[in-house]
């Protein structure tokens, strides 16, 4: 095998999960007499801290951002948080490559407490041995720190055999600063481009280019 582990983004990743997302985002900024941007604009949301894109997308202040997350997580909390399906392929891939001996892990921006919920709910929670988010407050947010945690975790040393897999610019930046390879998936949130000019070391349109990839065929 060329990897011996595979860390995974989640939201544009593993699974779309735009629907729950977008409907938050709509709901706290309506309660907050803001008109949603079109939904091209809410993509943005999918992948950097949500203090980030409140920011960026609706101007917002520090203050004005904390209360439309707090709103965006009374919805996301209770409903939100399932309305996504998982991509083409994906499951599949997980138990293949466990299934070879490869260690796999979740590493995203999206609160640890809701990344484990979701593992849990959809039955992968024996695929991955490590899981790492952010606290409800988006500190850590750095892809890096979550990628250095889950070395730390899983007791792994070598990281030129290590393959961080996201769809948008945070996750191959992070890759990088972490020392480890990264592949960019090209059915999520982020472009060609933006992978490209991150400096991904691969670009894969499926599942099935992710498992040749890792097993070096």
């Amino acid at each position: 095998m060329k990897y011996d582990a595979v860390l995974f983004d989640f939201d544009g990743t593993i699974a779309e999960t735009g629907e729950g997302i977008f409907n938050g985002i709509r709901r706290a900024l309506e309660l907050m007499g803001v008109t949603p941007p079109e939904d091209e604009k809410l993509r943005y949301f999918v992948g950097p801290p949500l203090q980030e894109s409140f920011s960026v997308i609706c101007g917002f202040d520090n203050e004005q951002s904390t209360e439309a997350i707090r709103l965006y997580r009374e919805y996301y909390a209770e409903t939100g948080i399932y309305e996504l399906h998982l991509y083409d392929g994906m499951e599949q891939l997980f138990r293949k490559l466990k299934d070879a001996g490869v260690k796999l892990a979740v590493a995203s921006a999206k609160p640890e407490i809701y990344l484990k919920k979701i593992v849990e709910r959809f039955g992968m929670s024996d695929l991955f041995e490590g899981i790492a988010g952010t606290d409800l407050k988006d500190r850590h947010a750095d892809k890096s720190v979550m990628i250095n945690r889950l070395l730390k975790n899983m007791d792994i040393t070598d990281v030129g055999r290590v393959l961080m897999v996201g769809d948008r610019f945070y996750d191959i930046e992070g890759a990088k600063k972490a020392g480890v390879d990264s592949a960019g998936v090209l059915f999520g949130y982020g472009s060609r481009e933006e992978l490209e000019k991150a400096g991904a070391d691969f670009l894969v349109s499926s599942a099935d280019e992710l498992f040749d990839i890792v097993l070096g065929n």
